[in-house]
C-alpha cells in the first residue's frame, strides 16, 4: 500500500501513459485488483503464488516479466527516465519504510542483501538504482515537489482504504510526509482515526 498510495498522490506520475490525461494509466488502472502490477511486485520480491512464478529473479519467467514490463513503461506516452528512477526507488524503499513503520528492526546484513537484490532486479526493469540513502533522498524530494490530489487521486484513495484498511493503517506511518499530507487532506471526514493529523 505504501507503493500504491505514494503513486496515487503523484499525479505527475499517474498521468504518464494516458494520452487523454485522464490519469488512468500505469498502476492506477488496476490499483485495487492488482493485475499486472501485483504480478510484477510479487515476482520481483519472490513471493509468488499459484498465479505468479516464485523464485524471484532466479526464475527466468520473472526475469522476462521484469524486462518486458520495463520496456512497456519506457514506451508510455510522456514517460521520462527520472520517473522510472523514482518509481523504482519507491518500490525498493517500500519494504524498508514499512518495516520501520511496524517498529521492526532489519538486520544490517539483511538490509544490505535486500538492497543488493533490488538493485540487480531493477536493472532488468531498466533502472540503475543507487545506494539506499541517495535513492531515499531523491524520492523524498520528488514527492515533496510533486505530491498532490487530482480527480484520480480523489477516486482511488477511498477505494484503497475500503479494500485494504489494515494495510493502509501501516501505510500511514510509512509514507513520505508530503504524500501523507495529501491523504489526510483528501480523505477528510472519511479518514480512519489512525490517519488523524498528528
Amino acid at each position: 500500500m505504501f507503493i500504491f498510495t505514494t503513486y496515487a498522490t503523484l499525479p505527475l506520475l499517474s498521468r504518464v501513459g494516458s494520452i487523454r490525461g485522464d490519469g488512468g494509466a500505469l498502476m492506477l488502472r488496476r490499483i485495487i485488483d492488482g493485475g499486472r502490477e501485483r504480478e510484477f511486485l510479487s515476482g520481483l520480491l519472490g513471493i509468488g503464488d499459484e498465479t505468479v512464478p516464485d523464485g524471484g529473479i532466479a526464475n527466468p519467467v520473472v526475469r522476462r516479466m521484469l524486462t518486458d514490463l520495463g520496456d512497456l513503461h519506457r514506451d508510455l506516452h510522456d514517460m521520462k527516465g527520472e520517473y522510472l528512477d523514482i518509481f523504482s526507488g519507491i518500490i525498493a524503499l517500500s519494504c524498508i519504510r514499512t518495516i520501520a513503520a511496524l517498529n521492526l528492526v532489519l538486520d544490517v546484513d539483511d538490509c544490505c542483501r535486500y538492497w543488493r537484490y533490488l538493485r540487480h532486479s531493477l536493472t532488468l526493469f531498466g533502472v540503475e538504482l543507487g545506494d539506499r540513502e541517495t535513492v531515499s533522498d531523491a524520492c523524498e524530494r520528488f514527492v515533496a515537489r510533486h505530491a498532490g490530489a487530482d480527480r484520480q487521486t480523489k477516486a482511488y484513495l477511498p477505494r484503497l482504504f475500503a479494500a485494504h484498511p489494515e494495510h493502509m493503517a501501516v501505510c500511514s506511518r510509512a509514507l513520505f510526509p508530503a504524500s501523507r499530507r495529501v491523504v489526510v487532506s483528501t480523505m477528510s471526514a472519511q479518514r480512519p482515526t489512525q490517519w488523524a493529523t498528528p
